[in-house]
């Protein structure tokens, strides 16, 4: 991967997450991301709801909560997430809870 990192010259990087090195573009994260799909329909307008469990989805959390939406961390570990879930099944738990009053 660091090979790989030289080669394309800066116009990708390395992020290190929990039991895993992702390739990413450079100077992306995923609260740019999330902003970049709210301006684009069917998101435009809608409150985004994010979910994570790593480091890496911190970025995430706070354009989040920057944008009033729902930001849920799962499991342990210092988090700007507005909310916290315990484990996997809290989330799937949570979502099968949320559609039914969607419904």
């Amino acid at each position: 991967m660091a090979r790989l990192m030289r080669e394309v010259g800066g116009q990708l990087e390395l992020q290190k997450g929990k039991r895993v090195i992702e390739i990413k573009p450079a100077g992306i994260d995923k609260g740019t991301a999330v902003a970049e799909y709210l301006t684009e329909s069917p998101f435009r307008g809608r409150h985004p709801v994010f979910i994570g469990d790593d480091l890496n989805d911190e970025h995430g959390f706070a354009e989040v909560n920057r944008m009033g939406g729902i930001s849920i961390k799962v499991g342990s570990g210092t988090s700007c997430a507005r909310y916290r879930l315990p484990h996997v099944a809290a989330v799937r738990e949570w979502l099968n809870e949320a559609l039914k009053g969607a419904g």
